[in-house]
């Protein structure tokens, strides 16, 4: 985590404590001054002379702006979201902020999208999907359902080459879903610009309200999960997901019952060899 620039500008004693820093942002924001200095060997004026000479005023103002960096680790995040929180209200208040988000979501979706995207998913000979890191579990959800329909649905790659070798089978009649949050990686601009090529439908979905315009998408879908540099929920995600799935049984409602009356069938007639649970 490179946190200071012109480090070479530093004296050996701030250059020991900037090098410590940034190989140990967490356990930095738990430290004092005494205590840093004692773990390097330095005396604490030195410590407390490091934060003006990176261009703080003190570590308090240092570890304010740890904590609101955009690259700043999952753990520095949650931390950010604790420490504003009463632990003995910390179920009401994740619901508070959970009815939070809902509501911010709410308002950015509009009339008659929610049916489009479940138009072009149903209609699609193959649903490709995007989810990188934490939101792969929703992908894992959406795959599970849509199938349920007798849709086809293909996991792409989180990122690097492999991600290319599902993405060279996508066609015109494809559409390609992708969730991409806090920023949109390498992989997204690649996958959008194939699509764009092979002329297939995309629809993103992210908590980044720049990413709603600009990009060769068919929909685009805003989710709020918290502010920049907090501990991101996937409460919204997770619900649009959901809702993506009714609007999509409820569109080929007589087939989507079909399938899920065969399957059925099938659970009881292998109940015996196959129990549930």
């Amino acid at each position: 985590m490179n946190l200071f620039t012109h480090k070479e500008k530093l004296s050996a004693g701030h250059l020991k404590i900037a090098d410590f820093v940034e190989r140990n942002p967490e356990e930095i924001l738990f430290m004092t001054e005494q205590e840093i200095a004692d773990r390097l060997g330095v005396s604490i004026a030195t410590v407390s002379r490091f934060w003006r000479a990176v261009g703080y005023d003190n570590a308090k103002a240092f570890k304010i702006r740890l904590r609101t960096s955009e690259d700043t680790t999952p753990a520095l995040k949650l931390n950010k979201t604790i420490s504003r929180m009463d632990t003995d209200s910390l179920p009401v208040q994740l619901l508070e902020a959970s009815v939070s988000h809902l509501q911010e979501t709410l308002s950015h979706m509009k009339q008659g999208d929610l049916e489009h995207a479940a138009a072009i998913l149903a209609e699609a000979r193959r649903v490709y999907v995007y989810a990188p890191g934490p939101s792969a579990g929703l992908a894992e959800l959406l795959s599970f359902r849509l199938s349920r329909f007798g849709l086809t649905v293909i996991h792409l790659a989180g990122g690097g080459h492999e991600l290319l070798e599902s993405l060279m089978h996508m066609q015109r009649e494809d559409v390609v879903l992708l969730m991409c949050f806090t920023r949109l990686l390498p992989e997204a601009e690649v996958i959008l610009d194939y699509a764009r090529d092979t002329g297939s439908k995309a629809v993103l979905v992210t908590d980044r309200e720049d990413l709603l315009y600009g990009l060769a998408t068919e929909l685009s879908f805003y989710v709020s999960r918290g502010e920049l540099g907090e501990f991101h929920s996937m409460v919204t995600p997770l619900l649009l997901m959901e809702q993506l799935v009714l609007a999509v049984g409820l569109r080929q409602k007589e087939h989507a019952l079909s399938k899920l009356e065969r399957l059925a069938d099938l659970r009881s007639r292998y109940a015996d060899k196959l129990p549930r649970g």
